[in-house]
C-alpha cells in the first residue's frame, strides 16, 4: 500500500491551498467544484485530520494545512522541471543554444549564416551567459561550455580542443626582433580566469623566460574584453585560438613566436540526453561538429 494519498487529491489540494478557494482550484484543473471538495475531503481521511477549516464563503488552511502546502508545492515544481527535461521538443521549430559571450561573438555567430542556410526551418536563439544553465524550465535546447566535461546528470560531448598561443596587434612591435626575452618585456594583458593560472605558468616554461609582474599592465576574466584589448594595441597576451583564429587570418593580429600550449578547458555540447535526440539538436550538433572538423 502506498504511503501516499492520491495524485488527483494532492493536485487539488496544491491548488485549493495556492488560492484558498476550492472554485479557483476547480478552474484551474478544469473539474467541477465537488470534485475538488470530494479529493480535498480523500486527502483528509488519508491523512486522517483536516486541511482546511471551511467557512460560509472561504476556507482557510489549517495550521496542518499550511505546514503540507508547502511540501506539495515543492514536489509538484520538481516534478515539472523532470519533466520538461524528458518532453524537450516542445517546440520543434525554435533551438536556444546557451554558450560564454567571447564563444558567441568571436566563433559562433560569424558562421551562423551556414547554419540558417542549412536549417531556414529552425528558428535559432543564441543566449551569451556567463551562467551555466540548468535545462530545468529555463528554454535552452543545448549549451556550449568551456571546462573540464564534468556536468553530473548531463551527457557531454567534447566539440574543440582549444589551444593557447600569444597573440599581439601587428603594429605592435618588429616581428623579426622576436626573442623570448624581449617578449617577456612587452607590456602583457593577462587573462584572470580561473583556468589559466597553471597555464599562465606552463607558458612561460615552454617559451624559457619568465616574465615578471611589472610586465603586466591589465587583467581580465572574460575574453571579449581582452580580445578588445589586444585589438586596441594595448599590449600581448595569451589567448584561445578559437576567439583569435579569424583575426590571425586576416592579419589584424598576429602570433609574434611559433609556441602555443594546450588549454585545460575544452568547449563541449552539453544537455539531457533526450535533448540530444531531438531532430533540431540533432541538426544544430551535424552542423556545428561539421565546422570544427572541416577548420
Amino acid at each position: 500500500m502506498s504511503n501516499l494519498p492520491p495524485l488527483r487529491g494532492m493536485q487539488a489540494f496544491r491548488y485549493a491551498a495556492r488560492e484558498l478557494s476550492f472554485k479557483a482550484a476547480a478552474e484551474s484543473l478544469n473539474i467541477s467544484q465537488a470534485a475538488v471538495s470530494t479529493h480535498i475531503r480523500g486527502m483528509e481521511n488519508f491523512l486522517g485530520l483536516k486541511l482546511f477549516v471551511r467557512l460560509t464563503r472561504e476556507v482557510q488552511l489549517t495550521p496542518e494545512g499550511r505546514a503540507l502546502a508547502g511540501y506539495v508545492e515543492t514536489g509538484f515544481q520538481e516534478l515539472e522541471k523532470g519533466i520538461a527535461l524528458l518532453s524537450p521538443n516542445a517546440d520543434p521549430g525554435r533551438l536556444t543554444v546557451a554558450t560564454v559571450p567571447s564563444f558567441a561573438s568571436r566563433w559562433l555567430v560569424p558562421r551562423l549564416n551556414s547554419f540558417q542556410e542549412m536549417y531556414p526551418e529552425i528558428k535559432l536563439s543564441i543566449q551569451p551567459n556567463l551562467q551555466l544553465v540548468d535545462f530545468q524550465g529555463d528554454g535552452v535546447d543545448l549549451a556550449i561550455r568551456f571546462g573540464n566535461g564534468n556536468y553530473p546528470g548531463l551527457e557531454s560531448r567534447a566539440l574543440l580542443e582549444e589551444k593557447l598561443l600569444p597573440v599581439c596587434h601587428s603594429e605592435l612591435f618588429n616581428i623579426d626582433s622576436v626573442t623570448p626575452a624581449v617578449l617577456a618585456e612587452l607590456p602583457w594583458l593577462i587573462d584572470d580566469s580561473v583556468d589559466m593560472e597553471s597555464s599562465w605558468l606552463a607558458f612561460q616554461e615552454k617559451l624559457g623566460a619568465n616574465i615578471p609582474d611589472s610586465s603586466i599592465k591589465l587583467r581580465v576574466s572574460e575574453g571579449t574584453t581582452l580580445v578588445e584589448a589586444v585589438l586596441a594595441g594595448r599590449g600581448i597576451a595569451l589567448m584561445r585560438y578559437s576567439l583569435v583564429k579569424d583575426l590571425l587570418k586576416s592579419g589584424l593580429l598576429l602570433c609574434p613566436i611559433d609556441i602555443s600550449i594546450p588549454a585545460e578547458y575544452q568547449y563541449y555540447l552539453v544537455a539531457p540526453e533526450a535533448k540530444f535526440r531531438t531532430a533540431k539538436v540533432r541538426a544544430f550538433v551535424s552542423w556545428i561538429t561539421g565546422k570544427v572538423n572541416a577548420e
